[in-house]
């Protein structure tokens, strides 16, 4: 078997004529352009806004390649492209040998008959997504209504291409063209494997693998195929007709360790290795497999029905986040920031993340990933915010996709559900109920969604749970906003302006989008604005900012929150303590309500380009504020407070599959360092529980305190990680606070902080690539606080970062 690689250097030009210039596989064509020195980087300012006219023309990518006469020798040529983006016809010779019209798919096309002996000119020709989706658009016999955005183009609805290319209210609009993903040419006279899919059925004995091998099969023979995992192999024997075949091992792995997600267990990975062997070659592949069970279970009970992962039989609370593309354009993705990004999430005690559908299945090194850390995937199909065609053709592309992904996906531990499309149920019940011709359009929603897509998943993959939308209250129910059954997308607090105690008011069972925006880093916005533009309603902030309003419903917010700012620092520092302040609000009252609800992932985790947007990490990795307050609202055993009329809840929440004993510790503090109650209690929680202890009745124990002049702080010491909370009774702006003074000592990689008198939203600013163990905390006096660098450099080079070490706090916002 022959493999020749055509990843790296071609050649590209417009299609209709003109410069030739030097481009990179896997990447794009905006990519290309700005290497090659054409356009100016869209990321920066508006230069968005001058390359439109990039994604309204044709393109050609060019490359020779040399063809020996071992691989013409071969009884199979193929030309094996994983990611082409998107309508693209596929030229060899000048002999067409394919044409794509999905990106989310791989296409193999024979080539033998076009290839030969010595230089091979390969061309694929992209055919412009905005002329093609407008096209498709126009032929249609009616409207398919679409979401649309301040800077997008229409019709993305009729294109199997990322939604987010075309425009979101959080990313430009880039309708990027290219080999985006690996191109080979493979040579084969025995049988090649084109994909392997397991399932597990577990039971007392151990767990028996039924392996799936796809095989690409150039003429009759006859073959071995092999299968060897954790110490066990089955092999077997199989007359193989021609053409593409599938075959089945079964094998039984007598006690293997089991997979759990992060928090609850380690991530034990085997080598599934799979071989097919004939008298004309060998082929073999290799993938990792983790062995457990997963269920989504949904059952009937006083409040509804329960929507929850079970995994190994341990009911899970999902804790994560919302992932959209890492780039905006292919060619800038190293896939090195797939570790980094989901190392944050996992560090964060985070188990799960959504996969959305308005962006890209992910490469295989983000799936890896998971499988390492214990991340389980809720994985949508790439379907958003639209309704689509349903037409023959259309139909035939989707389910090419869906066949291809749920394939190629289904050996990982990691991946917990499928999930048929992001608010198109939302859309055809409440946003297009009205529309013309609405009876066809759902139609067109059943075929996809509920039939093709459907039946797919039961076909290749049906050891795991087929959710047809998100949000949704299941297939029975026109309603896909029911809080007592499925999951919500819960936006009111945003969108709507609702306050950050509407949170506390709302009792889902699963919630798969919520959020709120902070401003990134002024270091990230002084990249690509020029300094005159660093404010928020500066015209080329506010292209920077895709939500409508965003910049002045942050701004409105901060003056119910906040003294008013006078600075771009401490702007964008108070933004980023704000949505902290959404996030916890919402995670920790959803937590409370454990078994009623058990899921909480937020929008967004990550950034594809510099913005203001609901993400954590902003983009090029480095964590907001709120990425460190969602490591301590989602560790396993979570402290968090709440004000009543009878005083402040204190409670205690804990995933862990034992009961928890340590120590409450209950403080009431005055905002001039006086420590006016303490009293500590025993405490046992039991379980996957979560349980409120004790109320404190600060008017008892404080009668003199005026309220803007306190604090209440809980703190548990037990076996589980754990951090303190903290509880205020009036909102920060009339808060009393003194001018803290605070001893900072730094010891190799540890960094100590003590304080005279509470110091709120203490934050530790270096020049490090890696986050600190905590940060954007409150800190009381008597507490030694000692934080350590989570980096790999050496002691120089942490000791050079942290003598530039800044820290500050809230009082100094005004």
């Amino acid at each position: 078997m022959e493999r020749h690689s055509l990843n790296g250097s071609w050649q590209c030009r417009p299609a209709d004529g003109g410069q030739q210039f030097p481009a990179t596989v896997p990447g794009d064509v905006y990519s290309d352009l700005l290497a090659a020195g054409t356009i100016q980087d869209p990321y920066e300012a508006d230069n968005e806004l001058d390359v439109q006219w990039v994604a309204e023309r044709d393109w050609c990518y060019r490359r020779t390649v040399e063809v020996d006469e071992t691989l013409l020798s071969e009884a199979r040529q193929t030309l094996v492209c994983h990611g082409l983006d998107t309508v693209a016809t596929v030229r060899v010779n000048d002999t067409t040998v394919g044409r794509t019209d999905n990106m989310h798919r791989r296409y193999e096309f024979p080539v033998g008959d076009a290839l030969e002996p010595g230089p091979n000119e390969v061309e694929i020709r992209f055919q412009s997504p905005v002329e093609y989706s407008s096209q498709r658009a126009a032929d249609h016999p009616y409207d398919v209504p679409v979401m649309r955005y301040p800077q997008d183009v229409p019709d993305r609805n009729h294109i199997r291409k990322a939604a987010c290319h075309y425009g979101w209210d959080w990313g430009p609009c880039l309708p990027t063209m290219g080999i985006w993903r690996d191109v080979e040419l493979v040579g084969h006279s025995g049988p090649r494997i084109t994909y392997t899919k397991s399932r597990q059925d577990h039971h007392d004995d151990g767990v028996d693998l039924t392996v799936d091998v796809g095989l690409d099969v150039p003429a009759e023979t006859e073959a071995t195929l092999t299968a060897n995992v954790a110490g066990t192999t089955e092999s077997v024997t199989v007359g193989l007709d021609g053409g593409r075949e599938e075959h089945t091992l079964e094998l039984t792995v007598a006690d293997p360790d089991l997979w759990w997600p992060n928090g609850y267990g380690d991530q034990p990975l085997y080598d599934l290795t799979v071989t097919v062997e004939s008298d004309h070659d060998t082929d073999r592949t290799t993938d990792r497999v983790g062995f457990r069970e997963i269920e989504l279970c949904r059952e009937e009970d006083d409040a509804g029905e329960s929507f929850a992962f079970a995994v190994n039989g341990v009911p899970v609370f999902a804790k994560g986040a919302n992932w959209i593309p890492m780039e905006a354009l292919h060619g800038r993705v190293d896939e090195t920031e797939y570790t980094d990004l989901l190392d944050s999430a996992a560090s964060a005690n985070m188990n799960m993340i959504r996969v959305w559908g308005g962006g890209h299945y992910e490469r295989d090194a983000f799936y890896e990933r998971c499988d390492e850390l214990g991340l389980l995937v809720w994985q949508d199909f790439m379907f958003a915010c639209s309704l689509y065609p349903a037409d023959e053709a259309f139909r035939e592309t989707v389910a090419a996709e869906a066949r291809y992904q749920v394939r190629r996906l289904a050996n990982h531990p990691s991946l917990a559900l499928w999930c048929g499309n992001n608010e198109n149920e939302e859309g055809l019940h409440n946003w297009w109920a009205d529309e013309d011709h609405i009876d066809s359009l759902e139609a067109d929603y059943e075929a996809i969604f509920l039939e093709t897509l459907d039946e797919i998943v039961a076909e290749e993959d049906p050891s795991r749970p087929y959710w047809s939308a998100s949000p949704s209250s299941g297939r029975e129910y026109d309603d896909p906003y029911m809080t007592e059954r499925g999951d919500i997308h819960y936006w009111d607090v945003w969108h709507s302006g609702a306050s950050f105690d509407a949170y506390e008011e709302t009792e889902p069972r699963f919630v798969s989008e919520f959020g709120y925006q902070s401003f990134p880093s002024p270091e990230l916005l002084a990249s690509v604005l020029p300094a005159d533009e660093l404010n928020p309603t500066a015209p080329l902030m506010e292209h920077h900012q895709r939500s409508p309003g965003g910049n002045g419903r942050i701004l409105s917010r901060m003056t119910d929150n906040f003294r008013t700012p006078f600075s771009f620092e401490t702007f964008t520092y108070l933004s980023q303590i704000q949505q902290s302040m959404a996030m916890q609000t919402a995670i920790e009252h959803w937590r409370r309500q454990r078994p009623h609800t058990m899921g909480a992932l937020y929008w967004q985790l990550n950034d594809l380009w510099p913005c203001a947007s609901w993400s954590s990490i902003e983009y090029g990795g480095d964590w907001k504020a709120s990425q460190y307050v969602a490591r301590r609202i989602f560790a396993p055993l979570l402290v968090s407070t709440t004000v009543t009329d009878d005083g402040v809840e204190v409670w205690l929440t804990s995933d862990r599959p034992e009961a928890v004993t340590g120590t409450l510790t209950v403080e009431v503090w005055t905002l001039d360092g006086e420590r006016i109650h303490a009293a500590s209690h025993d405490t046992t929680v039991s379980a996957l529980d979560s349980t409120t202890p004790l109320t404190v009745d600060v008017d008892a124990v404080a009668p003199d305190v005026d309220p803007s002049n306190c604090l209440v702080r809980a703190d548990f010491d037990g076996p589980v990680e754990s951090y303190p909370s903290v509880a205020f009774r009036e909102p920060y702006k009339r808060l009393d606070l003194r001018v803290p003074d605070i001893e900072v000592r730094v010891d190799g990689r540890r960094v100590t902080l003590e304080t005279d008198v509470p110091a709120l939203w203490v934050t530790l600013d270096a020049p490090l690539s890696e986050p600190f163990s905590d940060n954007y905390f409150h800190l009381v006096p008597g507490e030694s606080r000692t934080i350590t660098v989570e980096s790999d450099a050496d002691r120089s080079e942490i000791a050079d970062a942290l003598a530039a070490l800044d820290v500050t706090h809230l009082r100094e916002t005004y």
